[in-house]
């Protein structure tokens, strides 16, 4: 007996006076198509309590949006704030990603980005998205530091010895990383900040497009990330002079939750702002 294969049938030839043949096949099968693009779902916090009020008001001014990092004052003048994150699950329902935990916003309190300027110690108000950079060296990114990446979803950049953050007004490296090792203030030479920027994230005020990086144009704001906090002689943590800052393990926490693919936002502000204007 031979057996001989031909494509996906296989046919017995039985040896001597034909008495019978088989052929067998494998079925066809139609080709998979999808109809719609399936929605990943997030991770959330079991039993944490976020406030669902105020990320569902953004969500009817950012529809795109699936995740809120909400940074909340009590008054516009305070230097402390809460943050939390809350996304959209799957199933259209909004829910907690990280519970409340203490922050720290500028020294001078809050203040809505168009009425702001580079220096005055106010973290800018709004709604931003997780911004996007392009380094000297060609490099996109939307995290950065001093350490090693803790795990972010996005790209990272390891701080390099020529990175210099440009916040002088009306110049060409206003809002952007360039090479400058040594730069002074108001710009920011990045690795001299050690582990304050250790970790950290772009706020995107002030970007796409930038202003007052030309002659005349308002320098709305230069350098405002979400980083760890600082710390005065006595252990106490201090006021930015315009990011937000947390403590190191809710800092780790928040980086590695927040998500370039889920339309990310900033919401920075006074609470009540935040829910009717932000």
């Amino acid at each position: 007996m031979k057996r001989r294969w031909i494509g996906v049938a296989i046919i017995t030839v039985l040896a001597g006076p034909l008495t019978t043949l088989r052929v067998s096949a494998a079925p066809v099968r139609a080709t998979a198509t999808a109809t719609h693009r399936a929605m990943r779902d997030v991770s959330f916090a079991p039993g944490a309590v976020c406030d669902i009020t105020t990320a569902m008001a953004l969500a009817s001014r950012h529809p795109s949006t699936r995740q809120f990092v909400i940074v909340a004052s009590d008054t516009w003048g305070s230097t402390s704030a809460s943050l939390q994150i809350v996304a959209k699950a799957a199933s259209g329902e909004w829910k907690c990603q990280q519970a409340p935990v203490a922050a720290r916003v500028g020294r001078s309190g809050l203040r809505p980005l168009a009425e702001r300027r580079s220096g005055d110690g106010t973290t800018p108000a709004g709604s931003f998205p997780l911004g996007s950079v392009q380094a000297w060296d060609g490099q996109q990114f939307e995290f950065f530091g001093n350490h090693a990446d803790p795990g972010v979803r996005g790209s990272y950049r390891q701080v390099r010895h020529e990175d210099c953050w440009g916040a002088t007004p009306n110049t060409a490296s206003y809002q952007r990383l360039v090479n400058a090792p040594g730069c002074s203030s108001p710009s920011e030479w990045l690795t001299s900040i050690g582990d304050v920027y250790g970790n950290a994230a772009v706020i995107g005020a002030n970007l796409d497009p930038v202003s007052g990086d030309e002659p005349g144009e308002p320098p709305l704001a230069a350098a405002i990330f979400l980083h760890r906090n600082s710390f005065s002689a006595s252990g106490a943590s201090k006021p930015t002079s315009g990011c937000v800052s947390l403590g190191q393990d809710d800092l780790g926490f928040a980086l590695r939750l927040i998500d370039p693919s889920l339309g990310v936002q900033f919401a920075m502000g006074e609470l009540s702002w935040l829910r009717g204007t932000g």
